[in-house]
């Protein structure tokens, strides 16, 4: 059930749910791809709109996103929308991956599209690298490094969210059958793509259009960076638990970090082509709110739970927290009233918003933070301090935003205190930048809820269409540990 004919099923289930955009996705053994595809201005426009739709689909409303976010007790919504109720529900519940399911669209979709971006992906490498296709401007190098990116993290985000994925390059042989592999078979050939988009980087000149990353300048050299950063974001953010987590390898994800970006990565928004309904709908007034674990960070004063009564005169202060954070104040917004529905349950109530992202609810083209350079010090920081450099992961922290935003008093050479504040600066200062990243942090450390999902499994539309067993995760269905959480920070 697992041979060629169900990929090929996949990928046009792909392009009939993503028909509306016009995509194709090609047979690479039908004769005429290479002489309908031999264009190089062809291989070029399509290779221009891979970075756009891979950053669109992390980036939308009925996307795994806001799930995610409030399944980590990052964020905090009642309503049912994209999956926000039941992915906040306390006790966690198992996930409904049934293709009749009201909001399968958070992972079918993603699912689907990412192996869209993938498949295009593909198809512009087999033609520049096994064909041997050169653009006619000069911009090969360009063409290569972007659609080795884009295979990466496209296959990178599938191997971050679902249990096992089918693992299709530009390099695979279709003749015979291709068995789903593990996720971490699948992050290793996103890190073994990045690695290519590296070399690359390395060795070519050019730098990225704006038309393909607006708002954004870089070289080659920096856009080899980008891709080193990602690489040490897959290795990092991959561990399911504590085991995997120890099991990283921390001395390849130190000299990815070493590498990685000195800028943000943040493409400047048009409200038309470019936009994020995530980053929206997490800061609309009415909307997500920020969980009261996050505020209990950033003053342990305030319980970290809001109080069952439902009150805010029950909560120190009537809930407006104190910090030496000064994060607390330029990018955290107190409330004095909560609009989510009672009957749901209090422990959705928070005191708090998110406001470092609202200039862009008013002008709708802002920058929108994916990367931040904080990011990156925090993965180097952590390498740092799993490979035995104290002192440099210390001192890579007391430089990062952590003080220089936050104002917080630099950090000891100290193994406990410098892993207390990672988790706090992933959880704080990257709030609502790349999807999924205080989720992905909760998981490697197994503090999401009992019960709580740890991957995804493969969306049931698929295993219809592929004729596999129907199976899901969450509650307490699936491997204690591995499938579902067995911790959490609330246990």
């Amino acid at each position: 059930m697992k041979s060629l004919r169900y990929i090929l099923v996949l990928l046009i289930t792909v392009v009939s749910l993503t028909a509306c955009e016009d995509l194709v996705v090609e047979n690479l053994n039908d004769p005429d791809f290479d002489t309908a595809f031999s264009n190089p201005n062809d291989i070029k426009g399509v290779t221009g709109g891979l970075m756009n739709r891979w950053f669109q689909i992390t980036q939308e409303y009925d996307g795994p996103g806001l799930a995610l976010w409030v399944t980590a007790d990052a964020g905090t919504c009642s309503y049912g929308n994209a999956g926000m109720r039941v992915f906040g529900n306390q006790p966690r519940l198992e996930f409904d991956n049934k293709p009749s399911y009201a909001d399968a669209t958070i992972t079918e979709n993603y699912y689907n599209t990412l192996y869209s971006v993938l498949s295009q992906s593909n198809d512009v490498l087999a033609q520049t690298i096994n064909n041997g296709v050169a653009m006619d401007d000069g911009s090969t190098d360009l063409v290569n490094a972007v659609a080795y990116f884009s295979q990466g993290v496209s296959l990178g985000y599938i191997g971050l969210l679902y249990d096992k994925a089918f693992i299709v390059t530009h390099e695979t042989d279709l003749s015979v059958e291709i068995e789903a592999s593990p996720y971490k078979e699948v992050i290793a050939a996103a890190v073994a793509s990045l690695d290519k988009c590296i070399a690359v980087c390395n060795s070519g000149s050019f730098t990225v259009p704006s038309e393909w990353l607006p708002g954004e300048s870089w070289t080659s050299a920096e856009f080899g960076k980008l891709a080193s950063s990602f690489a040490a974001r897959l290795l990092v953010y991959g561990a399911r638990n504590k085991t995997d987590d120890n099991a990283t390898d921390w001395a390849k994800v130190y000299t990815y970090a070493k590498n990685g970006i000195q800028k943000d990565f943040a493409p400047l928004a048009d409200d038309i082509k470019w936009y994020s309904t995530y980053q929206t709908y997490s800061i609309y007034g009415g909307w997500g709110q920020i969980d009261m674990y996050i505020i209990n960070l950033m003053d342990p004063n305030m319980p970290s739970k809001f109080p069952d009564s439902g009150l805010f005169s029950d909560l120190p202060n009537n809930g407006k927290a104190t910090s030496a954070d000064a994060r607390l104040e330029s990018d955290y917004q107190y409330l004095s009233s909560c609009p989510f529905r009672a009957e749901r349950g209090y422990y959705h109530f928070s005191s708090y918003r998110y406001k470092r992202l609202d200039k862009y609810l008013q002008t709708w083209t802002e920058p929108m933070p994916e990367f931040y350079k904080a990011e990156n010090d925090y993965l180097l920081a952590e390498a740092a301090l799993r490979t035995g450099k104290l002192q440099e992961a210390a001192d890579v922290l007391n430089a990062s935003a952590r003080v220089t935003r936050g104002k917080l008093p630099v950090l000891p050479a100290d193994a406990a205190q410098i892993t207390k504040a990672i988790h706090y600066e992933r959880m704080v200062e990257l709030m609502l930048s790349g999807v999924g990243i205080q989720y992905f942090q909760m998981r490697k450390e197994n503090l999401l809820q009992q019960g709580t999902i740890l991957h995804f499994p493969i969306p049931g539309s698929q295993l219809d269409v592929m004729q596999m067993e129907y199976y899901t995760f969450g509650g307490s269905t699936g491997v204690a540990g591995q499938d579902y959480s067995n911790g959490g920070w609330n246990k």
